[in-house]
């Protein structure tokens, strides 16, 4: 594929580049979390020969109507028919919740999860983990999402999730406020989550 010519904000760098095992990128509206995963993924993709990753998302509607447009948008890719897109020779799928259990018997070298927040719990970020066993490939998990009270992310940020053997954590967590990224942002949208500020200040403290 053609280089993407992309200026990344401190965020996206560390949730692409951090050497942890998984990450996490929980941040606002126009921070450019859906293009972080994206990027991850294709790097997964070019780094390591041969390579399988998913990335998933609880809806089917929202999968296809958003993160598979957004993919394509991104890289020139096309996701064909069966929700597949290649780069060189690795592959990465892109899966909803009912479509879980198809995945309990694959190698994954990699996956993603967008809008993290939509799950009820962390059920399928550890199956999805249970997955990842496939030779030459860093083995890693992406998480983006909003914010959403004490949820599984908030929880895993708290608790950690720890190596058995060293003690060390192997999670690394990353967010940004939408005027974190006001440079690029259009000032009508800037003007309008200000008006949030004050008519909707739920929606404006979490988004």
């Amino acid at each position: 594929m053609e280089p993407l010519n992309v200026t990344l904000k401190p965020w996206q760098d560390g949730f692409i580049f951090d050497e942890a095992k998984f990450k996490f990128l929980k941040s606002a509206w126009g921070t450019g979390k859906t293009l972080a995963l994206i990027l991850a993924g294709v790097r997964e993709s070019e780094e390591y020969r041969n390579n399988l990753g998913v990335i998933f998302r609880k809806e089917f509607s929202d999968l296809r109507d958003s993160t598979i447009k957004d993919f394509e948008k991104y890289t020139g890719i096309t996701v064909n028919s069966s929700r597949e897109a290649k780069i060189g020779d690795s592959l990465i799928m892109f899966r909803h919740l009912e479509e879980m259990n198809n995945i309990q018997n694959m190698n994954l070298g990699w996956f993603g999860i967008e809008q993290g927040e939509e799950l009820d719990s962390n059920d399928q970020f550890f199956k999805l983990h249970g997955r990842l066993r496939r030779d030459n490939s860093s083995r890693r998990g992406y998480v983006i999402s909003n914010a959403n009270g004490h949820n599984w992310i908030y929880k895993i940020k708290q608790n950690g999730i720890v190596d058995p053997k060293t003690g060390q954590r192997l999670d690394a967590h990353y967010s940004a406020t939408t005027l974190d990224n006001s440079d690029i942002l259009p000032e009508d949208f800037i003007n309008s989550m200000m008006i949030l500020e004050k008519s909707k200040p739920s929606i404006f403290k979490r988004f």
